[in-house]
């Protein structure tokens, strides 16, 4: 690789650079009061940080982080971008100096005792017989029609039409209600909120599918037992119904709306089977 191109690199490294890092687990309470058990941050941002917790992981804006830890995590980022420009600014002085040499090395004569050029090789002219026919290019996801109410999409075939164009699949399956199948990977109850998640399996870290909830009008609260692997909610007064239990394989009904931080969302979903 030429000094140069190092330069270049450099530069962007500069300008468009994030933190890897792992601070110390803590519980993170949010401004709307959601808790995140043994949180730690994996990657700090310009507009957050994200967030490896017991449920996953998450991002989470600044503005969604109590003001004592904005400031902690503000400061760290400051404090290694400062790092990171020290360090740059070496490999980039490193980098010039190597270019400037190079540049005197090509201003020199060349020797005229040299081997003599090698003749350049004519390609062979190609028959019509042995021209490749190009396979075949697969319709792209824009082209697809939009999903109708009593579709069935698969997890997995959703979460990777998102992954391979987000925007075309936004197109096909935004605002469109369908219905999606799945295995429960766990539950996220909201408090106050009468909101449930349902969060389905992904074969994907950073991309996954959302399901949320409204409780019954006949239901007082929706929680989880057994260390959050069943849920049960209360219809009423001692009364305890098992709703859904983590590996189950479901069928909901719900209306996309489109890819938000890494999740495919549903919202007024119901369960179907």
């Amino acid at each position: 690789m030429s000094p140069r191109v190092v330069v270049n690199i450099i530069l962007l490294r500069l300008l468009f650079g994030c933190f890897q890092v792992e601070l110390r687990a803590e519980d993170i309470t949010t401004s709307d009061g959601h808790v995140f058990k043994n949180a730690s941050v994996i990657k700090l941002e310009t507009d957050g940080v994200v967030i490896k917790h017991d449920g996953g992981t998450k991002r989470l804006a600044w503005t969604e982080l109590p003001t004592p830890l904005q400031r902690r995590y503000q400061a760290e980022a400051r404090r290694q971008k400062e790092a990171e420009v020290q360090k740059l600014k070496q490999d980039l002085a490193r980098a010039e100096a190597e270019a400037a040499k190079l540049t005197q090395s090509e201003a020199k004569p060349k020797n005229e005792d040299g081997p003599p050029a090698v003749a350049p090789v004519e390609s062979p002219v190609l028959t019509p017989a042995a021209v490749r026919t190009p396979a075949p290019v697969k319709p792209a996801t824009v082209d697809r029609p939009s999903l109708k109410i009593d579709e069935v999409v698969d997890t997995a075939d959703l979460i990777e039409e998102f992954k391979v164009d987000s925007a075309a699949a936004n197109v096909r399956c935004k605002k469109q209600t369908f219905r999606i199948k799945g295995v429960v990977e766990r539950f996220e109850t909201k408090l106050f909120l009468r909101k449930y998640d349902v969060v389905l399996k992904s074969p994907e870290k950073f991309l996954r599918v959302v399901l949320r909830f409204d409780y019954p009008d006949e239901y007082k609260t929706i929680y989880t037992i057994q260390k959050g692997q069943k849920l049960v909610g209360h219809p009423a007064a001692n009364k305890e119904v098992a709703m859904m239990t983590v590996g189950d394989s479901v069928l909901f009904q719900g209306t996309c709306k489109g890819l938000q931080d890494e999740e495919i969302i549903f919202t007024g979903c119901k369960r179907v089977r």
